[in-house]
């Protein structure tokens, strides 16, 4: 029986609470001590208050997987209420806070990476958001943590706005999903564009061919193995809401970037 099956076999997912701080700590700190120095900016460091916040806010959940008695993935998810300012209010503008929910916070242990635990989370998160009424899931994520993109767009989510983070500048992808609609609507154009075998060497000249394609109407939807590209596909009734989705912020929000993997 292959390491997968195993794996599979021993894994839970289940809603933490306070009694699973030690091993959220434990995790990031596993997580954040295993990536190079220029990577650190892939994930935000929380400190134990920050998820304690998390743990009590009415509207935000922490989700764990579990090898066992092994914390080995660990993600945060909100559902803002209508007249909250919410994470990312810079994106999809025209989606009501309490038809949203947003992603944040995704750790995945560095032995247990390629194991689907992300989309493990995301399924379990997305029947419970769909049971509330939920239209929509948005997450960011650093442009040049291309694994975390990879697996949101495996999952459903598509590229939809691609611009810089205005409280840190970095270079980021905003991603969303219909959660009620089961498939994608039709689209009025499909392209791929080409990343290369070495994904990580393209990112610089990525960022600009990403925009220019948003800036199209196109949403980035995938990735095609075989020759390497990042397919784009322009929805029919994108037009109006593309422009809405990518008009430039005005002012930063006050309040803290929580949203990034």
């Amino acid at each position: 029986m292959g390491k997968e099956k195993q794996m599979a076999k021993k894994l839970e997912v289940k809603e933490l609470n306070i009694e699973h701080l030690a091993a959220v700590m434990e995790l990031q700190n596993k997580v954040v001590g295993n990536l190079q120095e220029d990577e650190k900016h892939f994930v935000l460091t929380r400190s134990a208050q920050d998820f304690i916040k998390a743990l009590e806010h009415e509207h935000t959940y922490m989700l764990g997987v579990f090898d066992g008695e092994k914390l080995v993935a660990q993600s945060i998810f909100s559902y803002p209420q209508n007249g909250q300012v919410r994470d990312m209010p810079e994106f999809d503008c025209d989606t009501a806070n309490d038809k949203l929910v947003v992603y944040k916070a995704i750790l995945v242990d560095v032995e247990h990476r390629g194991s689907g635990l992300m989309k493990s989370m995301l399924d379990y998160i997305e029947k419970k958001s769909k049971a509330m009424g939920k239209t929509t899931s948005i997450i960011q994520i650093a442009i040049d943590n291309p694994a975390s993109w990879i697996s949101a767009l495996a999952n459903g989510m598509s590229i939809r706005k691609v611009d810089y983070d205005p409280t840190d500048g970095a270079k980021v992808l905003y991603l969303a999903k219909n959660l009620q609609v089961p498939t994608r609507s039709e689209a009025q154009g499909r392209m791929a564009m080409f990343v290369g075998k070495n994904i990580h060497r393209e990112i610089p000249a990525l960022f600009n061919k990403m925009q220019y394609r948003v800036a199209q109407g196109y949403y980035g939807v995938g990735i095609d193995k075989n020759t390497h590209s990042l397919i784009w596909e322009k929805p029919r009734d994108n037009a109006a809401k593309n422009r809405i989705m990518t008009q430039p912020l005005v002012q930063a929000s006050g309040q803290g970037r929580t949203t990034r993997y």
